[in-house]
Order: structure tokens, then C-alpha cells, then sequence
């Protein structure tokens, strides 16, 4: 069941998702060779704290593993999703995914980017262009009455149909 939002809780999901803009944004300004995801995790951590807002992730956890440490998630190359920031430098060639969350007064928002960093090579630009396209995809299948499904089944055909392929089992 769908419950309405009412103004006030759609203001601070809006907020929330400001502020993961803003986070976002910054951290790809700040996307080099040389950088550390460790550094990246404090561009945020510093935003957040700023803006009065709190991290989606710092923390979470389930009882057989520790919280997890980052304010940020900083997925390089193979990593798929959820890496944890640290000390890994970041070198020209490398693709970075940067997971982003914040919280508002107890509504949260979500999103993430994927970076080159420096010159990558044309299979990654291509992945990085065939991913940004299944999201506008997905966008555009989202409509009232569709399935999830539906828009998962979007979003795998354009991939595949660009010679790449949905993570599955993970």
C-alpha cells in the first residue's frame, strides 16, 4: 500500500535529496589521480554534517557483520557495489562508483554516479554511457500501474543489447 506524502514530508525527502546532490557532485570534482576513496568519504562526511544531515550508511549493519564504517560507498572497478572508503588510491584508468545517502529528519534519499578517473579506456566510457542511458530508460518506463519488473526488464534489455550484463546473485 502507497501512503501520501504530505507537503512537509515531501519538502525534507526533497531536501534530502539536495544534499545527495550536493555530495555527489562535489565528490566528482574531486574524482583525480592520487585521490584516496578515504578522501572522498570526508568531502561528504563534511557536507552532511553541514547541511545537519545524516548518512544512510555510517552504521548500518546486521547482526553477523560490523557496521559499516563509510559515510559514503566508493566502489572501484570490479568492486559491483557497497565498497568501503579508505586508503585505496585512485589511478587514472580506474572507474569509480560513488553511493551517496542522506538523511532529513528522518526521510532519506539515495543515489549514486559512476566517474572515470582520469583517461579510462573506451569499454568503460561505454559502460559508463550504457549505464547512465538504463537509468534514463527506466525513468522514462516508470508509470503508474507498471511493474518493477517491467522496468528491471527495460533496463536489462538496453544493457545486454549494448554487449554487457545484468549482476545477478549478488
Amino acid at each position: 500500500m502507497v501512503t501520501l506524502k504530505t507537503k512537509d514530508e515531501t519538502a525534507k525527502m526533497r531536501e534530502a535529496g539536495r544534499i545527495v546532490a550536493e555530495v555527489l557532485a562535489s565528490c566528482r570534482a574531486a574524482v583525480r589521480p592520487g585521490v584516496t576513496t578515504g578522501e572522498l568519504d570526508k568531502i561528504a562526511a563534511d557536507i552532511l554534517k553541514r547541511r545537519g544531515a545524516t548518512s544512510n550508511f555510517k552504521g548500518y549493519g546486521v547482526p553477523v557483520l560490523p557496521p559499516f564504517p563509510g559515510v559514503i560507498c566508493t566502489s572501484v572497478n570490479e568492486q559491483v557495489v557497497h565498497g568501503i572508503p579508505g586508503k585505496r588510491k585512485l589511478g587514472s584508468g580506474d572507474i569509480i562508483s560513488i553511493d551517496a545517502g542522506a538523511i532529513v529528519d528522518g526521510w532519506h534519499a539515495d543515489a549514486a554516479i559512476t566517474v572515470p578517473v582520469g583517461d579510462v579506456s573506451p569499454v568503460a566510457e561505454k559502460l559508463i554511457a550504457t549505464t547512465e542511458e538504463a537509468l534514463r530508460r527506466a525513468i522514462a518506463a516508470a508509470h503508474v500501474g507498471k511493474r518493477l519488473g517491467d522496468i528491471g526488464a527495460t533496463v536489462q534489455r538496453w544493457v545486454e543489447s549494448q554487449g554487457f550484463s545484468i549482476v545477478r546473485n549478488y
